[in-house]
Parts: C-alpha cells; sequence; structure tokens
C-alpha cells in the first residue's frame, strides 16, 4: 500500500508541539541559569579593612564575606543584613587601628588560647603572642592557603584551606601545627534572614597535640558588632536543653544576671538576642550532636560560642559541624526582657530551626 504524506494543520501538530516543547525547556533553562546567578562568590580586597575577602552577593547585596590576609590575623566570616548593613565585629579599622573591646573577636571564627605540642603552647584565639603568657613574643600564623568560592541556584559556598602555624619549628624545620579546611554554606532562605550558615571545619594535626583553654578563650563563636556593647544590658541569650546550668560571671557591670556560660555535655543550640541599626535581630548557633562539646560562652556584648578541649592525634582529623542562623526579631516586650510568650515562641522558633538543621545533616 503507498505511504501518503499530508500538509495538514493536525499532522504537523505533534511536531510544533515538540518544538514548543523545546522552547520551554530552554526558557526554563535560561530562567534558572538567571536563578543560578543571582548568588555571586568571587575575591576582592577589602575596600574599608586590612587584607582581602571572598564576597558573596544575592541579588547585588552582600550577604557574607570571608575575610583574610594582611592584617587579619584570624581568618573569619562577617554576616550582613538584607539591606547589606554588617552585623557582625570587624574589630579594626581600614588603617589597622583596634575598634572597642575584644577587637580580635570578628565575625565566625575559630580559634583556641593554648594549642599544645611538641612546639610549645601556641596562642590561635587574640594571636597577640605567640606562646601563651608572653605577649612579647612571636605570635602564631593562620595562612589561608588555598581557596574555592562556587555557587548555585539557592546559595553559595566558600571553602577554605588554612595552615596553622607555630613561630617555632621541630627539628626538620616544620612549624606546621594543623591543616584546617574550612566549609562555609551561605543562604537566605526566607525572608527576614540575613544569613543561615552551615560551617564545617576539618582538623587535621601535624603532629600530636591538645586543644585546651577555657570556654571565654577557645571553641567556635560569633561576634557581633562592636556597637552592642553600649547595649548590653538590652541583651539578653536562650539555650537547649533550658535545665543546663549556667557558670561564671558576666563581662559587663552594668547587664542584670549575666552569666559567663551554660554547662553541658549535650548542649544543642545558643541563641543571643540584641539591638543593631535601629532594629533587633537573633543570632542562633547550633551544634551537631556529633560535636564534643561542655559549655557555650553567653558574653552579652555579642561574643558567644560553643567550647571543648580535645587531645588530638597526628594526621588523625577532627571535624566539627555548626549552622548559624542570624535573623531579624521581635524587640523585647520591656526592652531588655522578654515576655513569657515572646520566650516560649523563640524557643518554639528555636527548636524547629535546630530539628530542621539535624534533618539536613543526615
Amino acid at each position: 500500500m503507498p505511504l501518503h504524506f499530508t500538509s495538514s494543520r493536525s499532522a504537523l501538530s505533534p511536531l510544533r508541539g515538540y518544538r514548543r516543547l523545546g522552547w520551554l525547556l530552554a526558557a526554563a533553562a535560561v530562567t534558572a541559569g538567571a536563578a543560578a546567578a543571582d548568588w555571586k562568590a568571587f575575591k576582592a580586597q577589602n575596600d574599608d579593612l586590612p587584607g582581602d575577602n571572598v564576597t558573596v552577593t544575592k541579588d547585588g547585596k552582600v550577604v557574607a564575606k570571608f575575610v583574610y590576609g594582611e592584617g587579619q590575623p584570624i581568618p573569619y566570616l562577617a554576616v550582613y543584613d538584607e539591606q547589606g548593613r554588617r552585623i557582625t565585629n570587624a574589630g579594626v579599622d581600614k588603617t589597622g587601628k583596634t575598634i572597642g573591646i575584644e577587637p580580635h573577636h570578628r565575625g565566625i571564627f575559630i580559634g583556641w588560647q593554648q594549642v599544645k605540642s611538641e612546639l610549645g603552647t601556641q596562642a590561635f584565639w587574640g594571636m597577640g603572642g605567640g606562646v601563651a603568657g608572653k605577649a612579647k613574643a612571636e605570635p602564631p600564623k593562620m595562612n589561608v592557603v588555598g581557596l574555592k568560592p562556587s555557587t548555585d541556584r539557592d546559595s553559595a559556598t566558600i571553602v577554605a584551606q588554612i595552615e596553622w602555624r607555630a613561630p617555632t619549628k621541630d627539628a626538620s624545620g616544620s612549624n606546621l601545627v594543623l591543616a584546617e579546611t574550612r566549609t562555609m554554606k551561605i543562604t537566605r532562605p526566607s525572608p527576614g534572614v540575613a544569613a543561615q550558615v552551615d560551617t564545617t571545619f576539618r582538623l587535621k594535626p601535624a603532629r600530636n597535640l591538645s586543644l585546651d583553654g577555657n570556654v571565654q578563650h577557645a571553641g567556635i563563636h560569633m561576634r557581633v558588632s562592636s556597637e552592642v556593647v553600649d547595649h548590653s544590658d538590652e541583651t539578653s541569650y536562650l539555650w537547649s536543653p533550658a535545665s543546663a546550668p549556667t557558670a561564671g560571671k558576666g563581662y559587663s557591670k552594668t547587664a542584670v544576671n549575666a552569666t559567663g556560660s551554660v554547662v553541658g555535655r549535650d548542649l544543642q543550640w545558643g541563641e543571643f538576642l540584641f539591638p543593631l541599626h535601629g532594629q533587633w535581630y537573633s543570632a542562633l548557633q547550633m551544634n551537631s550532636p556529633k560535636n564534643p562539646v561542655e559549655e557555650f560562652s553567653t558574653r552579652e556584648y555579642g561574643r558567644f560560642g560553643f567550647f571543648f578541649k580535645k587531645e588530638l592525634k597526628r594526621d588523625e582529623p577532627l571535624e566539627v559541624a555548626y549552622r548559624f542562623l542570624v535573623r531579624n526579631a521581635e524587640p523585647p516586650a520591656q526592652k531588655s526582657k522578654r515576655s513569657a510568650a515572646q520566650i516560649a515562641q523563640a524557643r518554639k522558633d528555636a527548636d524547629a530551626a535546630y530539628a530542621k538543621f539535624l534533618a539536613e545533616k543526615r
């Protein structure tokens, strides 16, 4: 039987349908590409601070900067709000002059006041002197030796390779204490969130060592803007479990009933409420249950974080993971005191955020 071909509209409709599908798929690809392009991560020089950075932007606005290099003794992550205003402490001005109290506390950072090894006891914290207790000693260094920024449609990620080096050397001529791989995934999952930062710190010792010190001078911490110091009597903390005991004394002489830390081996999260830029923010640090933990620091001027001590063996890495969630918050009902209803809601929100963190870490 001969085959008959026709040019009727009905016969060509499947072809037109395929073409239309192709156009739709192409348009979807362009849309997806545009969405991915909203997030950018790129290397730059600091324009208002010493050193360099990797800048993370969403829709052209700065979300975070990984700050490192000359004039920055400790590499750290600075966080910005939805208006592009810096929330975390810079510590220094463009000339390198220190600003405010405890200027070595900057952004999201890691360190121990006493890192003990065959090379001596190194102060990888304030970085003002190499050997703890000897302020004039040559300081140790945290050198950023590798950076890999990347983005996808919903986030930006910075992977930094950092070498912790002592001012003294061993018999072979090496001063490497440990090699760190720091991974920072930055997102804004919903309106009102300044930043959600998932941080993983992988510490590979170059020699047997111990991470030592105390809760106020060691661990994984965050420091908010030095402007908050003037409002220390208005800030407040919550933590989980709520029954965990407190210890120590507060830093500020004006803050009421301030304590130095929260103690426990099962600490889940700590939340800091503070005023800045004419509004209120909540900064929540979530602790992976796989992490070692002993205390949570609660400085009322705005430096907080989880602390632990640990013995590490050469070439046996330790990996710890945390999530920081910084978002807009409701002002406390009575300036420096949340109402019972506000506390209950804040706990509910923090518990929900922590449950989400655990589910996503599985």
